[in-house]
């Protein structure tokens, strides 16, 4: 009879100890949700950030200040695009009038990929190349100044983006979240 009670006395055990287990895991899994939520968000504070022009950091400051010393040559800034879920998408490499982006090699999308050519290219890049166009013929912006784009491709696989005189950081942002929709949109 002895025998029986430890062994119903274990199993009891065991079972709370399984359930305390399924309730950790189920706190950790949320836990972690939510510190994804907050590195995302991070993400995009830091995107936000990054995109502050030297130039218009300079302005702000007090006429003393704002002695500066000549660049000889710009020094780009990189940037991992992510997913949601933390994979890489894309590099992408800017300075302040051109940005590069260089897809992850795993993530195939091709020329004829639907969200990349009907989304990327014709709305988001061809609309930029639009915009400029109408500016020029208009004679409100100089022809070198016009947003152009080019993809590089390797075979029919998309290799890399470039874009030329996005001129304002909110077109570059914009260009950075359709490029991550279009990769993300590739991965699903």
């Amino acid at each position: 009879m002895a025998s029986d009670e430890e062994g119903a006395a274990r199993s009891q055990e065991l079972a709370e100890l399984k359930a305390w287990l399924e309730r950790r895991i189920a706190e950790l899994t949320a836990e972690l949700e939510r510190l994804r939520a907050v590195v995302r968000y991070v993400d995009e504070l830091l995107a936000e950030s990054s995109f502050k022009r030297a130039d218009t950091l300079i302005a702000k400051r007090a006429p003393e200040q704002q002695v500066r010393t000549p660049q000889p040559e710009e020094r780009p800034s990189l940037r991992t695009i992510r997913s949601r879920s933390g994979t890489t998408l894309a590099t992408v490499t800017f300075t302040q009038d051109a940005a590069r982006f260089v897809l992850n090699p795993d993530i195939v999308v091709t020329r004829d990929h639907r969200p990349f050519s009907s989304f990327l290219l014709r709305k988001v890049l061809e609309g930029y190349v639009n915009q400029d166009m109408d500016l020029v013929s208009r004679g409100l912006l100089d022809s070198s100044l016009a947003f152009s784009y080019e993809v590089i491709y390797e075979g029919d696989r998309v290799k890399e983006i470039e874009v030329r005189n996005y001129r304002d950081e909110s077109r570059l942002r914009e260009i950075i979240n359709a490029v991550r929709w279009t990769l993300e949109t590739a991965l699903a």
